[in-house]
């Protein structure tokens, strides 16, 4: 019996040194890098009244930069979509139906994204592969609305060039520690 207490006392005092030594808090993984969220809005060129009531709002700065490029008859055929941010990830935008006319469908990724800028770009709309890759400063609050100007010729048969708005958004916010409730 002696020689069991012995055994634990032994084996007790060799094995705490290396435990205090293991519980040493681990090191910090490095944060994932927050990306801005990058959003698409599909707009066509026809009259909102041609189609359903209950279409996507146009925003008055799109309405806006549509008038500058010479489209005054356009309607939202998308809300605002948001992109997949993944290097490799790409995002259906559009099913391509538009009442009773059928285009095939657009989708968007983000070729290039650096600190300072980035390049978004949209292909679908035609069998032949309409596209359109607009860049754009990479901070919140930037936009722009570019023309699918590659079948321009083609569209004319449709009164014009379909467009696309693309918005930049602030990084989706996780919750903190302090706003989850414990129950």
């Amino acid at each position: 019996m002696t020689w069991q207490l012995m055994a634990l006392i032994v084996g007790t005092l060799t094995l705490v040194p290396y435990t205090v030594n293991a519980s040493e808090p681990t090191p910090k993984i490095a944060a994932q890098p927050e990306f801005n969220q990058v959003h698409v809005k599909i707009i066509m060129p026809t009259e909102p009244a041609d189609h359903h009531k209950n279409r996507p709002v146009v925003e008055s700065w799109i309405a806006e930069d549509m008038k500058i490029l010479g489209q005054a008859k356009f309607t939202a055929v998308t809300g605002w979509v948001r992109l997949d941010l993944s290097p490799l990830g790409a995002t259906d935008v559009w099913g391509g139906t538009l009442g009773d006319r059928h285009h095939c469908p657009v989708g968007a990724d983000i070729p290039e994204r650096s600190e300072d800028r980035m390049k978004v770009h949209l292909s679908g709309w035609s069998p032949g592969g309409a596209c359109v890759t607009v860049s754009l400063k990479n901070e919140p609050g930037s936009r722009v609305v570019a023309a699918v100007k590659q079948y321009e010729n083609t569209y004319k048969t449709f009164k014009g060039m379909p467009y696309v708005a693309v918005l930049i958004g602030p990084p989706v916010e996780k919750p903190s520690a302090e706003t989850i409730r414990k129950n």
